[in-house]
């Protein structure tokens, strides 16, 4: 059984430390001084014009998300959300989460796999697809929240047209967008080394695409090249123009697709990225700490990039790198209160300095990532 406890922001150690007991595993969502009242406004004049607030449902996190950015107006104003029945103060760490929630159910809609394309749907028209280009660009341009799993092509398209797309980002977009099976056989035909199960394959993806034989060999690549096309720019033409409109916010900070595509390196979560985010705030560790600093290095450096994304999504609320550093502090829990403790606001990790070796600091890491916990709980 999972507790969830939601209370008001106290102060009290004892208080805390009798919740924490009660709910191992929960993610503080942290209460700070700079934190706006409903009456001020972003820029400190008072003008709750400026300020727009929005209480989002985490199972419906697209349908309310698109309800707040119908309003065009919402790019300009200052947007502080939070989750219905989860009791946090966003301090950044809420809209990290939310975008991030966002991106996460809207990419399952999608077509693709490693990368992915949004497909035309019958419930949504210009106003609805504006909407979610205003949700791309709001959560970049606030938190450096984006996802990475959006067609880099596709994009590319969206913030400086069609014709910016060259041949080399379009097929790097495509085989990303193919599954591991397609893209093999895709490459091979590009080779010309296809076996006669790889001829399979691709017939299949060729029948998928609308066409129902392989092209000869010598025209192989033009035809590989006219489907990559279709899939990735020419299918979500409309979407694309819907998207031109907020997407052009972005073009100072994005002037070229050599900007574009090093956003979304940067933006990558790997093991080795997210384990050099974190620093010790103390400068000096007892050796307890030094070694449990040692493992939570090790134990980020190898993980795989889904692993890197679920590590960065728990402290930070986000899985894409969105934040310079993480600052990690240790406390001396043990047994039932003994758990990892973030603070997402301030991208802050709290851990316990009292595992006995590595393998249980990673058992105890990884219980807790599998869990797909992602829930604001105390203030």
């Amino acid at each position: 059984m999972e507790y969830q406890c939601r209370i008001y922001y106290s102060p009290c150690p004892l208080i805390l430390a009798c919740l924490r007991h009660m709910c191992p595993y929960m993610r503080i969502q942290c209460k700070q001084h700079s934190q706006l009242s409903p009456s001020t406004s972003a820029d400190g004049s008072g003008n709750p014009e400026s300020t727009r607030r929005a209480s989002i449902h985490r199972t419906k996190v697209v349908e309310d998300l698109l309800a707040v950015f119908m309003d065009s107006s919402i790019i300009h104003l200052t947007l502080k959300m939070d989750f219905v029945n989860e009791n946090a103060i966003d301090d950044n760490g809420v809209s990290r989460e939310v975008y991030t929630a966002f991106w996460e159910q809207f990419l399952e809609t999608c077509e693709g796999e490693a990368e992915r394309v949004p497909r035309l749907r019958p419930d949504f028209c210009e106003a609805e697809w504006q909407a979610v280009g205003r949700i791309w660009v709001k959560g970049l341009l606030d938190h450096g929240v984006m996802p990475v799993r959006l067609s880099k092509a596709f994009i590319l398209a969206c913030i400086h047209g069609v014709d910016s797309v060259d041949v080399d980002i379009l097929m790097t977009s495509f085989l990303n967008y193919l599954s591991p099976v397609e893209r093999s056989a895709v490459e091979k035909a590009l080779q010309g080394t296809m076996e006669e199960s790889d001829e399979e394959d691709l017939l299949d993806l060729f029948t998928r695409m609308g066409s129902h034989f392989l092209p000869a060999k010598n025209n192989m690549e033009p035809a590989i090249e006219t489907m990559a096309h279709k899939a990735i720019l020419q299918e979500p033409k409309y979407i694309v123009d819907c998207f031109l409109t907020p997407m052009s916010l972005v073009q100072l900070k994005l002037p070229d697709k050599d900007s574009v595509l090093s956003l979304y390196e940067k933006k990558k979560a790997t093991g080795r990225r997210v384990s050099q985010l974190f620093e010790t705030t103390n400068v000096v560790l007892s050796q307890r700490e030094q070694t449990t600093f040692n493992h939570l290095q090790r134990y980020v450096k190898n993980a795989d990039q889904a692993k890197a994304e679920k590590i960065l999504r728990f402290c930070t609320g986000s899985s894409v790198i969105c934040v310079d550093r993480i600052g990690v502090c240790f406390n001396a829990e043990t047994g039932l209160s003994r758990r990892p403790v973030a603070h997402t606001c301030g991208a802050i990790l709290e851990i316990p300095c009292t595992y006995s070796s590595f393998p249980e600091f990673r058992t105890e890491f990884d219980n807790i990532l599998s869990s797909n916990y992602f829930e604001m709980d105390i203030l």
